[in-house]
């Protein structure tokens, strides 16, 4: 495979190797510098970048997660993006899993719970697990523990929010709709949210 593109970034280096791009550290780049027209057995070069790279995106993971918990699949995300290898953060990931150090079941358990408290709604948590990784059947384990009125009374709670905004002399139904609105950008159901707005309305 012919390299066509070398771009330094700051610290980094961008190759374009036939298909494939690689973003590596400016020193590992120097210990086999390549240039555009370079002819590379891309297999090889994977092989000795991957025995290179391991350490170094391992110890990454793990500062990533001495800050806080991540998701698999997050965490595998933030390595490619980083610039390690497929293959470099596939073995990560299974090292930190043979260590306990990723567990999607109580991460995802740990986020329905902080989030609920933080008045989203099952759709909104459903959503942001999906977009950390999280696998569909375990993000659904996790929201089948929600308690249903725990839900209802942190919808109740933005629901009571938005009534304290309301506009004198607004319209009632233009009120309602606000706030059904603004509970279904949350997350929440509309029969949860026109039940949240009773028990908010009930308790002005």
């Amino acid at each position: 495979m012919e390299v066509s593109r070398v771009e330094r970034i700051r610290r980094r280096v961008r190759l374009v190797i036939g298909s494939e791009t690689i973003l590596l550290p400016l020193a590992l780049y120097r210990q086999r510098p390549l240039q555009p027209g370079d002819e590379v057995d891309f297999e090889e070069y994977e092989n000795w970048l991957l025995l290179r790279q391991y350490r170094p995106a391992l110890d990454y993971a793990v500062s990533l997660l001495s800050a806080r918990n991540y998701a698999t699949g997050e965490l595998r995300a933030r390595l490619i993006r980083a610039g390690y290898l497929s293959a470099t953060a596939d073995m990560v990931l299974c090292k930190l899993n043979s260590l306990s150090l990723l567990d999607d079941e109580a991460f995802a358990r740990q986020w329905v719970e902080s989030r609920t408290r933080r008045g989203l709604g099952e759709r909104r948590i459903a959503q942001e697990m999906r977009q950390k990784g999280i696998e569909t059947a375990t993000a659904d384990a996790a929201l089948d523990e929600v308690d249903e009125e725990a839900q209802l009374e942190a919808a109740t709670r933005v629901a009571a929010s938005a009534l304290r905004r309301r506009k004198p002399g607004e319209d009632p139904r233009k009120t309602a709709q606000r706030v059904i609105a603004a509970l279904a950008r949350r997350g929440y159901s509309f029969d949860q949210a026109r039940e949240a707005l009773r028990r908010a309305e009930a308790s002005e």
